[in-house]
């Protein structure tokens, strides 16, 4: 089959995002990677006849665009902005390649939540970590998504809530509701446990979860503030193939905070004031990773 054609590329700014078409005579394998400030698209099985790149309007976050043929039957378009990436999606609109760039909030350094709408999933059920005394992790998780909310509204946040009662909820329609919402930030709140075997006395500890790079500093700003409150082992952050954390429109992480099954963090996690703790640590490292970001931060 002869390779799909990749054509001139059309830039369209709006409000919330900046949308770029790339024309392809016929649908074709693509990847979508990140770095900071810049978001790269592969074309495979293609070649390039990019005659025009058109930005349209000035805008403020795309710096530029650059397209490459890096290999015989490989189209690269890589975009440069202005401002550490947010979120984006891709998709195909007929035989059209559909990105958009979703244009960073505006954010007050001062009151850094104000106006941010922040999606919280209490992590479970179906499934979920049992202490010893039988409290199950979607009830703790619930109760600390309940802790949260009012604080993270008294800083002007808005806050949505994936679940409300002790239910099942599946993982899509989860992240479902986030993207559909157009969250800011989009937090799941879990407990931790240990496969038989292995002594959770000496491999417990706090831990939170990324998988976009963009989400590295909220992980480590949530990780920071959650070992702080409980005095726990750092057991630090990693990158997790989980579907609460991979949606691309938004930063995302996923907590691990404490350890269901060790006696004194589970009663930590049936009192109200170790809710209180997490939640507040929570929104703590929310505040942190929101100014950081503030346009004009260091």
């Amino acid at each position: 089959m002869a390779p799909a054609v990749v054509g001139s590329v059309l830039v369209r700014p709006d409000s919330d995002r900046v949308r770029i078409r790339v024309p392809v005579s016929r649908r074709a394998p693509f990847e979508v990677t990140e770095t900071e400030r810049e978001i790269t698209l592969r074309i495979y099985d293609a070649v390039g006849d990019v005659n025009w790149i058109r930005y349209g309007a000035a805008d403020t976050l795309v710096r530029a665009i650059a397209w490459s043929q890096p290999a015989t039957r490989e189209v690269t378009l890589t975009v440069t902005l202005a401002r550490p990436v947010w979120g984006y999606r891709v998709r195909w609109d007929r035989d059209d390649l559909l990105l958009e760039i979703r244009r960073p909030p505006a954010i007050d350094r001062d009151h850094p939540l104000q106006g941010r709408l922040i999606a919280v999933d209490p992590g479970h059920p179906p499934a979920g970590a049992t202490g010893p005394t039988g409290l199950r992790e979607a009830e703790a998780n619930l109760a600390i998504a309940e802790a949260l909310k009012p604080l993270l509204e008294a800083d002007g946040a808005r806050v949505l809530l994936t679940r409300t009662a002790d239910v099942p909820l599946d993982l899509w329609p989860r992240v479902d509701l986030a993207e559909r919402a157009d969250a800011d930030i989009l937090v799941s709140i879990h407990n931790n446990a240990l496969p038989d075997g292995v002594n959770p006395f000496t491999n417990s500890g706090s831990s939170v979860y990324y998988n976009q790079p963009r989400s590295i500093a909220l992980a480590r700003a949530v990780q920071d503030a959650l070992v702080r409150r409980f005095g726990v082992r750092d057991l630090g952050i990693g990158r997790g193939d989980l579907a609460l954390v991979r949606p691309t429109w938004m930063p995302s992480v996923l907590t691990e905070g404490l350890f269901m099954i060790l006696p004194e963090q589970e009663a930590a996690l049936r009192s109200p004031e170790g809710s209180q703790r997490y939640a507040e640590a929570v929104r703590e490292g929310l505040r942190r990773f929101l100014r950081e970001r503030a346009e004009g931060s260091p």
